[in-house]
């Protein structure tokens, strides 16, 4: 009985996952204004998931799970070991409340208790509506806020607002429920990979139907978050698949050449039709892209001085800009931002030594899914972890927000399930 309440509160939450509904207790501000890596909340999915843990126990896992999540709770340690060094304690703590859900959620997802299709099928269909969202969103330049999915309001006119300016003026990015649209597009990104490997179960027509729709909305969504990060994840995932098929002489099933040709055709007549766009996100000669790109790069040049100011055990979990704050004070809140660079950034936070662990735990996911690697699963497995690393070279969302990091587990349980097949 607890392990089916528990087994449902796991799906809820992974359905739930894109809504950003959460209990906020207070802000960090910096130079009066509320940060948004200073934001002390839970999220409900959080709660869903915390709940679902205690009732499920100890995670039943193979041998070689449990080394995986042995250095797991290394990393943990490490986090905790930075904390305790840190200045800036306060935000930390609520970052590694967030961290450590996660953690749960990955030890529940590689639970041999856990039903994989369920699971992906909830990832799958909670995205329908953000994908709704996001459309309305672009096509409309504006969306109002809502209590319920926990969105603020967008309008593409708004400062600070995220938007691509081309010949045809400004249009809204698709945020969909997200915070941003580059985490939307690391979802639709994962989702694909996920809907991918969900194909080798289509047992009926129905169930084609339902993937064939799933690959279009995927595809076509993407595209309208204008996220070059998720573009480039993506990419880079199927090329990898794409390599290991031809490698091992492995074809897609018939069956799912319909669903890979309706995605890409899905693909194709989002680009055509939103072209000016798309082209504008590779001309760094716009002001919107220019103003990105230069941030990006300075960025790289401050984090040398945020690093080498606590090398060996970090300046602290989610102290990054409070750090450069501290440094270069007297700017607006937006100029203190993280490095888009995930492994950087947990470099420069948890220093050399906890980013060894971090290190170690990547790496033993990483042996299992090579292992594995002549497996329909074990090259998706791959292809997935592909996927999130660019995306992680490109942004800091898998570390400094829950939606992000939830992903993260959600895409590192997938890895290591599916090499497990």
């Amino acid at each position: 009985m607890r392990d089916r309440i528990a087994n449902n509160l796991l799906l809820a939450a992974v359905f739930l996952l894109p809504w950003q509904t959460q209990v906020i207790f207070d802000r960090a501000l910096v130079g009066g204004e509320p940060s948004q890596y200073g934001i002390f909340a839970l999220f409900v999915t959080e709660a869903l998931i915390i709940t679902a843990l205690v009732l499920r126990g100890r995670p039943q896992v193979l041998l070689e799970t449990a080394r995986v999540h042995q250095a797991l709770y290394y990393f943990f340690a490490a986090a905790f070991l930075s904390l305790g060094f840190s200045g800036i304690d306060q935000v930390g703590w609520f970052l590694l409340l967030h961290v450590m859900t996660a953690g749960g959620f990955f030890l529940m997802i590689t639970d041999h208790r856990t039903d994989m299709r369920k699971l992906v099928s909830a990832f799958l269909l909670g995205l329908i509506v953000p994908i709704s969202i996001a459309w309305g969103q672009v096509i409309q330049g504006s969306s109002p806020d809502s209590t319920l999915l926990g969105m603020a309001a967008k309008e593409a006119k708004r400062a600070g607002v995220a938007v691509v300016e081309s010949d045809v003026g400004r249009t809204l990015r698709g945020y969909g429920t997200f915070p941003h649209p580059n985490i939307f597009g690391g979802y639709l990104a994962v989702g694909t990979v996920a809907l991918a490997w969900f194909t080798r179960f289509a047992t009926s027509r129905r169930d084609s139907v339902l993937l064939l729709v799933g690959a279009a909305l995927l595809g076509s969504t993407l595209i309208i978050t204008f996220s070059r990060s998720g573009w480039f994840g993506l990419l880079a995932g199927l090329f990898v698949l794409t390599g290991l098929m031809y490698w091992h002489k492995r074809l897609l099933p018939s069956k799912a050449m319909p669903i890979l040709y309706l995605g890409l055709a899905s693909v194709l007549l989002s680009i055509v039709i939103f072209w000016p766009q798309v082209l504008a996100r590779f001309t760094p000669t716009i002001s919107v892209e220019a103003i990105s790109i230069e941030e990006r790069v300075g960025q790289y040049s401050a984090w040398d001085d945020v690093f080498l100011s606590a090398p060996v055990v970090g300046v602290g979990p989610a102290a990054y800009t409070f750090t450069l704050l501290g440094q270069d004070p007297g700017h607006q809140v937006w100029a203190y931002q993280p490095i888009h660079n995930t492994p950087l950034l947990i470099l420069a936070e948890l220093g050399v030594i906890g980013f060894f662990f971090f290190v170690v735990w990547i790496y033993r996911i990483d042996v299992m899914a090579h292992r594995a690697w002549k497996t329909p699963g074990g090259m998706l497995a791959l292809s997935l972890g592909t996927t999130v690393l660019f995306i992680a070279l490109f942004d800091h969302y898998l570390w400094t927000l829950w939606p992000g990091l939830a992903l993260g587990a959600f895409s590192f349980g997938c890895i290591l399930r599916w090499s497990n097949e």
